[in-house]
């Protein structure tokens, strides 16, 4: 008997304020509607967490174990991601 493990995908999003506005809300739709007609869809969850912070990015990762996370946002070069602050 084979037993599938509950893969979880963790799904990050910041859109600061100071910088362009980016269509996150349809891209993370896009791959939810996705992962529903996956084949293996039963074997998935997805988790979301919207305007993180960099506090709020650890936590997530810490409380939800993902096997994989994705981000979706503005990076900044060399000094890696842009994520919202207290003030957005």
């Amino acid at each position: 008997m084979t037993t599938h493990l509950l893969k979880r995908i963790l799904i990050l999003t910041a859109n600061p304020r100071q910088t362009n506005r980016l269509r996150l809300d349809e891209e993370v739709r896009e791959i939810d509607d996705a992962l529903r007609r996956a084949r293996h869809r039963d074997q998935l969850e997805l988790v979301q967490r919207w305007a993180v912070t960099p506090r709020e990015m650890q936590r997530a990762i810490l409380e939800v174990s993902p096997q994989i996370v994705h981000f979706s946002g503005h990076g900044v070069g060399d000094q890696g991601l842009a994520l919202e602050d207290e003030t957005g």
